[in-house]
């Protein structure tokens, strides 16, 4: 599944729209999760149901959810490009009491919004679910090998629908942290500008660990900010904007020699 573009841009387009016509974030929240979740149905049933590839199918999403956007963008709002409102809320601040005093680490971790606190502890409750219980352990074994899963009396579908339906909630909530949670304009055009893309890197270096999936995931996002930073200096933009997509080609080609030097040590032993 390498949609997870085309769920995060169709999470952050529905957050919006259910944060302006409530005026409250949290309902934006709720309608960006809706979205991921509504997005992994649609692939569950072209890929489980009808047989479609699921690389065909990530494609077509991926292509298709930029203009899908767009064209609710225009008929919803009457807008082109961009989109500006008063009602167009972030989620606020949450001051954590005892690390937000903590001279740099407060100002790091201390006054987040509820979303990335709750990614945090997603991050542990994932580890925690795919590693240490028999849901985790029937979860890899299918996605390693379904047939030898199967064999055990694994209800393989059953399992790659968990998989498919737990990845849109994550995604659409990490899509519409994309939207309402920054603030306005919002414009739909590439507004998860290759996000999605990166997650699906972090996920096959991580080789699905959602720890070390986490990790790569800061690098990519530090290398982004980094990059935001390196504008003020008079780099060209093309560079500045290029960083995090060189960032994750050089992790990935550290993680190839790794990866063959592992196997040659093994191979000689």
């Amino acid at each position: 599944n390498i949609a997870l573009e085309s769920f995060m841009l169709c999470a952050a387009f529905f957050a919006t729209l259910g944060t302006y016509y409530s005026g409250d974030p949290y309902t934006g929240v709720f309608c960006g999760i809706l979205a991921g979740l509504a997005c992994s149905v649609l692939f569950g049933i072209l890929v489980f149901h009808l047989g479609s590839s699921g690389m065909v199918v990530s494609i077509a999403m991926n292509l298709g959810m930029d203009a899908f956007t767009s064209f609710l963008l225009l008929n919803i709002f009457g807008k082109r490009g961009s989109f500006m409102d008063s009602r167009l809320v972030s989620l606020p601040s949450v001051k954590l009491p005892v690390i937000s005093r903590i001279p740099y680490i407060g100002e790091v971790l201390g006054t987040h919004n509820v979303v990335v606190y709750f990614t945090l502890l997603a991050i542990a409750g994932t580890w925690i679910a795919m590693y240490k219980t028999p849901f985790g352990l029937r979860l890899r074994s299918v996605g390693i090998n379904e047939k030898a899963a199967q064999t055990t009396g694994t209800n393989v579908l059953r399992y790659k629908w968990y998989s498919v339906l737990i990845t849109g909630f994550f995604v659409g909530d990490c899509g519409r942290s994309t939207s309402a949670w920054r603030a306005p304009p919002y414009s739909p055009e590439n507004m998860s500008a290759g996000r999605g893309f990166l997650a699906v890197a972090a996920i096959m270096i991580a080789k699905g660990n959602p720890v070390l999936a986490a990790v790569y995931s800061f690098m990519f996002a530090y290398a982004q900010a980094l990059a935001a930073s390196m504008q003020n200096f008079g780099i060209p933009s093309q560079i500045v904007l290029a960083l995090p997509y060189f960032m994750t080609i050089a992790v990935l080609l550290v993680s190839g020699i790794r990866g063959r030097v592992k196997k040659g040590a093994v191979e000689t032993a």
